[in-house]
């Protein structure tokens, strides 16, 4: 079958909630998320049109049988795409990936979550430059948490809306310089994730020195099913190695656990041994791996 493409830099209501029925379709099919967090909030009116577009596959009676989510920022290409569980082995993700590299003409980072099968075969058949793997660590909150040891002088907050923003952001791009999807964070994105369903100020902890400068922050999340994430932990480099980072984060754990959530996930890079090192030491173990894959098909 080769599926009718459609690109759009906008989606209508009606378009948004087939997509998200498609994506529900996959996840629930493959048993992890089917595209990440930031495509998913590219789905939303409001989104910035200017940094990503989509995808949409149809077949003839006009069933949406695919999507794909394209961040067109230059400094990093990438994309990430879903086929209904339905419509797989019919030709749909393979149209979808070369949509996207003609599109792009040049170097295209693919995600593969869950280091899908399926993913993996097709970008094997383009070309894989180089491989980054994403491992998600899960620990569960009903064991012990240790009361955090913050240095002398430092103490802990909670997130003010209107008026942390800039702080925040300052701290998460001078710790995460390296890091091509954290260090996009800027103020307009922050606000958008603020107006979340699951954002909440209480969980989103700032650890400050006597004179109110932000030294770091662990922003925590509660998924709809209870799940607790250590969402974006963040020590600014001036306060690393301080210990600041352990103590931030087992304050986060227990604000999960206090909350209900009998288990707690994050996500961290393969290549990262200092924070692999620090929450095997809290108790996280290996869950699951997203991989991000460099094509190039000249």
């Amino acid at each position: 079958m080769t599926p009718a493409l459609t690109w759009l830099t906008r989606l209508s209501g009606g378009q948004i909630a087939e997509v998200l029925a498609l994506l529900a379709a996959a996840e629930a099919a493959d048993g992890f998320h089917a595209i990440s967090e930031a495509a998913m909030l590219g789905l939303r009116p409001e989104a910035d049109s200017h940094t990503g577009v989509h995808l949409l596959a149809h077949d003839p009676d006009g069933t949406l049988v695919g999507y794909a989510y394209l961040d067109e920022r230059p400094e990093r290409r990438t994309a990430e795409f879903a086929v209904h569980p339905e419509h797989r082995r019919r030709g749909v993700g393979g149209a979808l990936l070369a949509a996207l590299l003609d599109r792009v003409r040049a170097p295209l980072w693919l995600w593969a979550h869950g280091e899908h099968p399926g993913a993996l075969r097709l970008a094997q058949r383009v070309g894989v430059v180089s491989r980054r793997a994403l491992f998600q660590l899960r620990r569960s909150l009903s064991e012990p948490i240790l009361p955090p040891r913050l240095p002398d002088g430092v103490t802990l907050r909670t997130f003010l809306p209107g008026q942390d923003e800039a702080a925040v952001v300052r701290v998460n791009k001078r710790a995460f310089a390296w890091h091509p999807e954290q260090s996009r964070l800027d103020t307009k994105e922050l606000v958008l994730l603020e107006d979340q369903p699951w954002f909440d100020a209480k969980g989103f902890l700032l650890a400050v020195d006597p004179a109110g400068q932000l030294l770091g922050f662990h922003w925590t999340k509660m998924h709809p099913d209870g799940l607790g994430e250590v969402y974006v932990l963040a020590v600014d480099p001036d306060a690393q190695g301080t210990g600041l980072g352990g103590a931030l984060t087992v304050a986060g754990l227990a604000y999960l656990r206090d909350r209900g959530a009998p288990e707690a996930m994050l996500y961290v890079d393969s290549d990262n041994p200092a924070a692999l090192r620090t929450y095997h030491n809290l108790g996280f173990a290996h869950h699951h791996t997203d991989v991000q894959l460099l094509l190039d098909p000249s």
